[in-house]
């Protein structure tokens, strides 16, 4: 398969006129840039178009499908979540089988791998046939749990496992996490400095609304009485920060959190409208771009933000923060989410021997060749024409190849 377009995004900051990819099987074979007489002829010719690495959606819920547009924060996140809470039991505890129209709608923004956190177990078989690189992270709770069985968490893990946050989970379930991903040679997920009242809690064990969380959920600890750290320091004390590993939001720096984040690197995922959303103040991430911190993009779920797309969080932070160059941005929504998974020596770049990951942005108007245009173009357009996985094609508005396949 043969694709040509005006523009390619090779890789953050490198752009390409003129271009011609070649595919064959599941991987790149050729790329040019430039015209070459008597070339073959493309399969697809998207003219004014602008073809890049497939998208990656670094952290998402995709088992709340089911909350699109139904639970408006109000000033309260325990709230927020018992309304979730009440919602699953409706639905006899789990979320939904197969989040189908997720999926799609991000097939569609040209994302072709996202990493998940979940709670159930969902339709695998289905998902799979999605085509999309899906990477499920089991998540656990259970704050009061300081004996927690190692059998048990492996057999209710697909891929890898994530504590999902100091406050909710304990250490021990924490260190079980790190232990069983490690050896499987596979990075933890985590939510970490989400909002003020975690680090208030871990640190001091005082929190009115984690309290009230907690007793909820039938989790909360009495002998907790804090850990005199802050929960980046509390992890990375405790080797939970040690390896792969994505730490979700840290929305919030202490002092000292900064330094211990740049030494050890874990890829921060920051998740801009459910930031926004929840209302919290504007994001450390131009210091974490500053301090050389790996940052990549997330969605979180549908109960916090209308889509699941890395083009709509890209714009907001094009929007919000300026002083991020373009290249870290597209970054952030390419090669920085695949680190952790160890996968970016063979997806997130347009050259040959790469894994055919693909999308392509059709364009109303030529932007010119320079990279930030081109990105701003992309972000425009928030649909892909076309994107590809693996050398197949899962997602496409054009109706038939310029010759026949």
């Amino acid at each position: 398969m043969i694709l040509r377009a005006k523009y390619a995004l090779l890789e953050p900051g490198e752009v390409r006129s003129d271009v011609r990819l070649e595919i064959d099987g599941s991987h790149i074979t050729a790329f040019s840039s430039g015209y070459r007489p008597g070339s073959m002829s493309a399969d697809y010719d998207f003219g004014t178009a602008v073809i890049t690495p497939g998208l990656v959606n670094a952290h998402c819920h995709l088992e709340l499908e089911f909350c699109s547009g139904q639970v408006p924060y109000r000033g309260s996140f325990v709230d927020w979540l018992q309304v979730i809470r009440d919602m699953k039991k409706e639905r006899g505890g789990q979320a939904t089988a197969h989040p189908a129209e997720s999926l799609k709608g991000l097939l569609a923004a040209g994302c072709t791998t996202v990493l998940d956190h979940h709670t159930v177990d969902l339709d695998w078989e289905a998902i799979e046939g999605s085509g999309l690189r899906y990477v499920p992270f089991r998540e656990f709770f259970e704050f009061d749990n300081h004996a927690p069985e190692l059998a048990a968490m492996r057999e209710r893990s697909r891929y890898s496992y994530a504590p999902h946050a100091p406050y909710t989970a304990s250490l021990e379930i924490a260190r079980a996490c790190r232990r069983l991903a490690s050896e499987q040679d596979r990075p933890i997920s985590g939510h970490l400095s989400e909002s003020l009242g975690e680090i208030h809690f871990i640190r001091d064990g005082r929190d009115p609304e984690i309290v009230e969380l907690l007793s909820r959920a039938g989790a909360f600890d009495p002998g907790f009485s804090g850990t005199g750290k802050t929960p980046i320091r509390l992890y990375a004390d405790e080797g939970l920060l040690d390896g792969a590993a994505y730490a979700i939001h840290v929305n919030y720096l202490e002092d000292g959190d900064l330094e211990l984040l740049t030494e050890l690197r874990p890829t921060v995922v920051f998740c801009p409208r459910s930031h926004s959303f929840f209302k919290h103040p504007r994001h450390p991430l131009p210091r974490y771009l500053a301090a050389g911190v790996p940052v990549a993009l997330g969605t979180d779920s549908l109960a916090s933000n209308e889509r699941l797309s890395p083009l709509h969080e890209a714009a907001l932070v094009r929007g919000e923060y300026p002083e991020v160059a373009a290249a870290d941005v597209f970054a952030a929504i390419t090669v920085r989410g695949l680190e952790p998974l160890g996968w970016a020596q063979r997806l997130g770049r347009l050259e040959p021997g790469q894994l055919a990951d693909v999308a392509v942005f059709s364009m109303p108007a030529d932007p010119g060749p320079d990279f930030a245009a081109l990105l701003d173009a992309v972000i425009d357009c928030q649909a892909a024409a076309m994107t590809i996985v693996d050398g197949k094609i899962r997602h496409s508005t054009v109706l038939r190849p310029a010759r026949p396949l």
